[in-house]
């Protein structure tokens, strides 16, 4: 593990011996620990050996490492979009990369084209001649659908067009992008590769080494540099990832398995494990595991509904955010913000998360709550 290597300022023999600051010089950076080292902001060798640990757990031979996961999707949507020219997004894709689209990238000149999840090889009456990239979230943000990922990248290239695959949930543990044509593959490290490190960043992987050097330099240009202290905690915490994936893969499906036999009348448990969510058999055909995060909705429910399970809970605190060793959950609205489809159950709901505390102590406190709201609504 290299040392945390702060610097601001680096300094050379002579000046003969000094980088210019230049796309060549940037692209250098980042593989061997100290070659290429000419600008902390821009790389250090704390942040090289995240880059590389990343890369290598998605199976893949660079990876570009940014302050936030929103920050890593701006670095690929820019380095891969011009204005005048069009994105394709899924309508279940996270809140955050829709504000930017919407916001910053749709004022910028860039189109974009939401399509309903699940969409497959239809996404190629969606592609345009000027689409340069389609984003797909998989599992979809808060409902959890699931994309046969393999027909969407062979329409995706067909038109000419990149693939970019936001893989949070499954932190390339329980699932492979690019094993089924993904060009870029869009992590927020800050969730369960080091959210037990209380840190944030996120990153790019790719198999394509001039692609890479694109999303490299996109993150010089809009300063997007990353924290020495922050790298190195994450590849610390890193060290850790296929454990706790473990531990927190065999608590979900406790989970979904207790509240499943409850029973409850309309009351929806959305995670790809569930045979009846929409995707079940493509998650049983490409993931490997079911990833600690999926939701309740109180179908046809308001806010108050949700509420009256949420406000029962104990060891699931109430939180945003994801991945550390606390269970956390949050209330949402099943479907908001969606322009182009529905949601696969309408309503109030509570996004979950199952953290690290004891698996039966979880199933408890969960089954306790739907119970007690069960009880007091009837």
């Amino acid at each position: 593990m290299p040392p945390v290597t702060e610097a601001t300022t680096v300094l050379f023999r002579d000046l003969d011996a000094m980088a210019p600051v230049d796309r060549e010089s940037l692209a250098r950076q980042g593989h061997d620990p100290f070659a290429g080292f000419y600008y902390g902001a821009v790389g250090t060798p704390s942040s090289g050996a995240l880059a590389r640990m990343v890369a290598a757990a998605n199976g893949l031979a660079h990876a570009v490492i940014a302050p936030a996961g929103l920050s890593a999707f701006i670095a690929a949507l820019w380095a891969s979009v011009k204005p005048g020219e069009r994105v394709a997004v899924t309508d279940a894709v996270t809140y955050s990369l829709r504000w930017h689209l919407d916001r910053r990238a749709a004022a910028a000149g860039i189109g974009i084209d939401y399509f309903p999840p699940g969409i497959g090889a239809g996404i190629r009456d969606v592609l345009r001649p000027d689409t340069r990239l389609v984003c797909v979230e998989t599992p979809g943000a808060f409902t959890f659908e699931v994309e046969d990922l393999a027909a969407v990248a062979e329409a995706t290239h067909a038109a000419g067009a990149r693939l970019l695959v936001d893989d949070t949930w499954s932190a390339g543990l329980h699932y492979r992008p690019a094993d089924h044509g993904a060009d870029l593959v869009l992590q927020s490290l800050a969730k369960l590769h080091a959210g037990v490190a209380g840190v944030s960043l996120g990153a790019i992987s790719t198999g394509d080494r001039a692609l890479y050097e694109d999303v490299l330099e996109e993150t010089a240009l809009q300063g997007m540099a990353v924290s020495a202290d922050a790298t190195q905690k994450a590849a610390v915490a890193m060290q850790t990832l296929a454990v706790r994936l473990a531990a927190q893969d065999r608590t979900t499906r406790r989970l979904l398995a207790a509240v499943a036999a409850l029973n409850v009348r309309g009351l929806c448990l959305l995670h790809p494990a569930m045979p009846d969510h929409p995707g079940h058999d493509v998650w049983a055909r490409d993931f490997t595991g079911a990833g600690t995060l999926f939701s309740l909705v109180v179908d046809g429910g308001g806010p108050a509904d949700a509420a009256a399970i949420g406000r029962g809970l104990t060891l699931f605190r109430p939180g945003y955010g994801w991945g550390g060793a606390v269970s956390l959950v949050s209330p949402f609205t099943a479907g908001e913000g969606r322009t182009v489809s529905r949601p696969p159950a309408e309503g109030a709901g509570l996004r979950l998360y199952a953290g690290l505390e004891d698996a039966e102590d979880l199933v408890e406190d969960l089954c306790a709550a739907i119970c007690r709201a069960g009880r007091a609504g009837a």
